[in-house]
């Protein structure tokens, strides 16, 4: 745009003015445009691999060649191979040795219906596999054989089956009545040449008639030949139809689509490779693009139409690609010939490029992009540079001899020269235009340990005792120490620097914050866990993320606005790597990324989702492009992360039980089972039916009717042996990782039968016996004697049961209060102790425990009816005891079931709430005067009065944090008798609460009953 605008001025100009000196300003344009077009320009490096994971000998599948793939509607993936059929749960690769009794054990074709409903082909017939258990298709036999080749059947939306038979024709079959099956086309082809069929998405029915091309409508039994169009010469494989509804034809040498409204068969000149003999049938991934197998790899079509081919440079394990198919998670599934499958996760996400690629070493430290958008990537043998025009990796000559050449953080100054570190500890400055270097070996004798780039173009390095800042200055560098805090022994070593320029500095055992006047400094005294530092990010001034070598964790450190500084501790064995642009912290561990985001949760990234190695470089490692991606520098090469803006549902998995085995005998998951006694033995099977690290979801289990709680587990199998007699339920149910949602429980009902002497019938013969055996030993005066006796003994049962409910009753009575049944003084103090104690220990523990223990305090709320003397006068002392008996019970309407209410004396009454901190209790007093106020009380005779009451309350310990009860609960009670009293002055109808006041730890007076009896400010606070 801006070499044609400029252009259009030089047009308007060139009318008087020389044609060479038109020509030269456009050409200088035009320069200009390039020049600018070459400085932005930002490009990512050619022909990148994914993490790719061998789906092999753990899974017993290490050699075998598989030729369909397909996900069911539940989610198994289920595997066709020439050895048999396996179905795959996320965990376990199970074959299915029952189909192979059905179809034969070379799977030929496999289909998904439209239900979801996973069909299959082999030599021997076609068979599904519905509610757990298989059903072999009712073929009638003078229609077989079958077609030979890989696409020989279709499934409509019906459950209606369309089948290519040797030379019979297209036999159209519904399962449910294979009677009433019918062939037909028999004299519109030989029928004997491999050939292909296809449902499409409007439920029409595609497939090849010799060289035409033919379809069925849907629910018609009536052959429509596509006009014009001729199959080639060679053999077709298969038909297939992508996301916006075109066929394809895939023939063994090469790909081409209809065009309906020209009529003709177009090749696709990109796809060359030719399709096995035997395999070779293209799919459609998640977003309607082919995936065609070939022989020399496998093509992707991309959403610009261009293809991409797969080889082992990409790291598939071979080029002999015989199916492929991608999962609803997005990880790709590429089967090869005879060298099992490759997983590849993540693949729109992820890329990565390694030694194979071009890069120096597979040992990455650092990425960095120059002023005119090139990529630098620092290496254990060099830095490499992606040369965009001519699609390669170039290394910087001038470093082939330097120090090792190991190069490991990159930065970018203000004067677009690049600063590396080598590991011997020097810095260099790098000219990215000619590559001239300046080497700073040390300073002032002090190797350099770390440095950092400035948000104002300048580097900082680190060299121990030494801090210096090197400033571009008119074609110079200029060298500034920054002077160290005045302590002892000061000593830095990595640093980090916020956005707008904070610099945050580690030292053994310390923390340094320097915002360009003063320093700050933090050590293990304040709240540090550790002396050795070993990484440091701050998002922004404030901020920082400390990981440690010394001790398995990591602080978040903040400072506020009043000078307090807050240290928050994770134990996490991880180092901190960086932050986004979405505010999310970096970190890094054995087991790959995990980001935080600011809402707290987490997010793992590992090889298990795309990402080419778990081991990340602990300072530079993660770097954040302008188009959103990140970056990533492992030890076996360079990632690269894209995020895909539709994320993937956070719903639960689904839970299925895929094997279980009651009495040693297989059973179907909604079978109601029974075993005897004796055979009472449980094994159990299940999945989430996660393909995609299914390692990170968290399940539980219970076997009711023997265990009590659910116990959680990582294995997807457990077993029970030697179960008693009863009924039994087996459940169990699954999460997706940092999800608090788990699925719905999938349940086994079984029971263990009891043996019989273990019934009732039996248990009751033997009784018999034994009341007989007695009846006839006993004599009939030894039974009189009896009777009498367990007579005299029921009575005095009977007596001593009624002396111990009087007694219960008197207790009662003695802790109540008569008049409104709610508690007394009495009993007030004689439980009130065991509170105390209780909140007392909840504050030493808060205290000592190195993570947030929440505090328990106890409430005391004072409620005196407002002018209740006045009911008492002009109404009556009825009136006034059926008012204080309102009062009570709406009081305890609000107040909660762990609380008491006291009748206090006359018509006060003290609410002891347990379970309400001294943040919430004017919420609860809220209540209490609402439900007072807002309701007119009866007093009898019809009377309705309208009655307010005052509250004043207090907590106890009076001080947070307090382990000691500096006050007594008589003070604590005087306090809330005095905001009561305060309540009472203002005006009635309001509550106060008597706190501590925020400067009462500052105070010069102590904390005494006699100084808090007027209510001095900088010890009281009125709430």
């Amino acid at each position: 745009m801006l070499r044609t605008a400029v252009c259009e001025v030089v047009d308007q100009v060139s009318e008087g003015t020389p044609i060479r000196l038109a020509a030269l300003l456009c050409i200088l344009a035009t320069l200009l445009f390039g020049a600018r077009a070459e400085e932005t320009r930002r490009e990512f490096p050619d022909n990148p691999r994914f993490s790719v994971l061998r789906f092999e000998d753990r899974q017993g599948m290490g050699a075998v060649t598989a030729t369909a793939l397909g996900q069911d509607a539940q989610g198994f993936l289920w595997i066709g191979t020439q050895t048999g059929l396996y179905r795959f749960d996320g965990t376990h690769a199970k074959k299915m040795p029952e189909a192979d009794n059905l179809i034969g054990h070379y799977v030929v074709d496999l289909v998904i219906a439209p239900d979801g409903t996973p069909w299959f082909a082999g030599n021997r017939g076609i068979a599904f596999y519905k509610n757990g258990e298989f059903q072999r298709v009712p073929i009638p036999e003078n229609s077989m054989a079958l077609l030979s080749g890989v696409q020989i059947f279709a499934v409509d939306g019906k459950g209606t089956l369309y089948v290519l038979m040797f030379k019979k024709g297209l036999l159209i079959l519904d399962p449910s009545f294979p009677s009433k099956g019918m062939t037909i086309g028999q004299g519109l082809s030989d029928w004997e040449t491999q050939a292909g069929i296809l449902r499409t998405a409007d439920d029409s029915i595609w497939f090849t008639l010799g060289k035409k091309l033919a379809h069925l409508s849907p629910g018609s039994h009536t052959i429509e030949i596509e006009p014009g169009v001729q199959l080639p010469k060679e053999r077709v494989v298969a038909l297939q139809q992508d996301g916006n509804g075109t066929i394809w034809v895939r023939t063994s040498t090469r790909l081409g689509h209809v065009d309906r409204h020209a009529h003709k068969l177009l090749m696709e000149p990109a796809v060359a490779g030719p399709a096995n003999d035997e395999e070779g049938k293209p799919t459609v991934d998640a977003q309607g693009k082919l995936l065609v197998p070939s022989s020399t790899g496998l093509y992707w079509q991309q959403a610009n139409g261009k293809w991409r081919l797969l080889t082992t440079r990409n790291g598939l394990a071979s080029n002999l690609i015989q199916c492929a198919f991608e999962d609803r998670e997005g990880t790709l599934w590429v089967g090869g010939s005879g060298t099992g499958l490759d997983r590849l996760p993540g693949v729109r996400e992820w890329s990565a490029w390694t030694t194979a690629e071009g890069l120096p070493d597979n040992s990455t430290w650092a990425t960095q992009r120059d002023r005119r958008g090139r990529l630098w990537v620092s290496t254990a043998h060099g830095i490499a540079i992606w040369d965009g025009p001519g699609h390669r990796w170039e290394k910087v000559p001038t470093l082939e001899d330097h120090l090792g050449a190991e190069i490991r953080p990159l930065q970018l100054a203000g004067d677009g020269s690049v600063w590396a570190q080598t590991i011997t500890g020097a810095i260099l400055r790098i000219d990215p235009n000619t590559f001239a270097t300046t080497t700073y070996a040390n300073y002032h004798g002090r190797n350099f340990v770390s440095l950092a780039a400035a948000p104002d173009g300048s580097i900082w390095a680190a060299a121990r005792a030494r801090l210096v800042r090197f400033v571009p200055q008119n074609g110079h560098i200029k060298q500034e120490e920054i002077p160290l805090p005045a302590m002892h022994e000061a000593d830095v070593e990595f640093l980090a620097f916020s956005p707008n320029g904070v610099l945050w500095a580690t030292g053994p055992g310390t923390l340094y914050r320097y915002d360009g006047r003063n320093w700050s400094i933090f050590t293990v005294k304040d709240g540090l866990k550790g002396q050795t530092m070993t990484s440091l990010a701050a998002p922004n001034d404030n901020e920082v993320w400390v990981s440690y070598n010394d001790v398995v964790g990591v602080s978040h450190v903040t400072t506020h606005l009043n000078g307090a500084t807050s240290f928050e501790f994770r134990d996490w064995d991880r180092t901190v790597v960086g932050h986004d642009s979405k505010a999310r912290m970096w970190f890094n561990g054995t087991d790959g990324i995990v980001l935080l985001w600011p809402d707290g949760r987490t997010q793992h990234l590992s090889r298990a989702n795309g990402l080419i190695w778990d081991d990340l470089s602990p300072w530079t490692g993660t770097r954040e492009e302008a188009d959103g991606s990140f970056l990533i520098a492992t030890s076996r090469g360079l990632s690269r992360y894209k995020e895909l803006d539709i994320k993937k549902k956070d719903n639960p998995p689904q839970v299925v039980l895929t094997s279980v085995a009651l009495g040693g005998l297989e059973r179907k998951p909604n079978e109601k089972a029974s075993v005897k006694s004796g055979n009472g033995s449980l094994s159990v099977q299940f999945s989430p039916l996660v393909l995609d690290a299914p390692e990170e979801v968290t399940c539980r289990y219970q076997l009711k009717g023997l265990e009590p709680i659910p116990t959680e587990t990582t294995p997807r199998e457990v077993q029970f042996g030697g179960l008693p007699a009863g009924n039994y339920e087996f459940w169990v149910q699954c999460k997706q990782p940092d999800s608090n949602a788990y699925s719905a429980k999938t349940s086994f009902h079984f029971q263990v039968l009891p043996n019989f002497w273990q019934t009732y019938l039996a248990r009751g013969l033997i009784a018999v016996v034994l009341l007989t055996g007695v009846w006839v030993f006993v004599s009939l005066r030894t039974r009189a004697l009896n009777r009498r006796k367990s007579e005299l003994e029921r009575a005095v049962a009977e007596r001593n049961a009624e002396l111990m409910r009087k007694n219960r009753e008197l207790q009662e009575i003695s802790l109540t209060d008569p008049l409104t049944g709610v508690r007394n003084r009495r009993y007030f103090y004689e439980t009130i102790s065991k509170d105390i104690a209780q909140a007392l220990r909840s504050h030493q523990k808060s205290t000592d425990s190195p993570v947030p223990v929440p505090r328990q305090d106890l409430i005391f709320a004072l409620v005196d009816i407002d002018r209740f003397k006045r009911v008492n006068d002009e109404m009556g002392h009825t009136a006034g005891d059926k008012l204080l008996q309102e009062v009570a019970k709406r009081i305890e309407s609000v107040m909660r079931k762990s609380d008491d209410l006291v009748r206090w004396g006359g018509e006060e009454f003290l609410l002891v709430c347990r379970t309400t901190d001294r943040e919430n209790a004017n919420l609860l007093c809220a209540r209490v005067l609402e439900a007072v106020r807002d309701t007119t009380f009866d007093v009898g005779n019809g009377v309705q009065v309208h009655k307010t009451c005052s509250i004043g309350w207090a907590p106890f310990p009076w001080v947070k944090g307090e382990t000691t009860g500096t006050l007594s609960i008589e003070n604590v009670l005087e306090l809330a008798d005095k905001a009561l009293y305060m309540a009472k002055r203002e005006g009635r109808n309001r509550s106060y609460g008597i706190v501590p006041a925020p400067t009462v730890k500052l105070s010069e007076k102590s904390v005494s009953i006699e100084n808090l009896r007027d209510c001095p400010p900088e010890l009281v606070q009125i709430v």
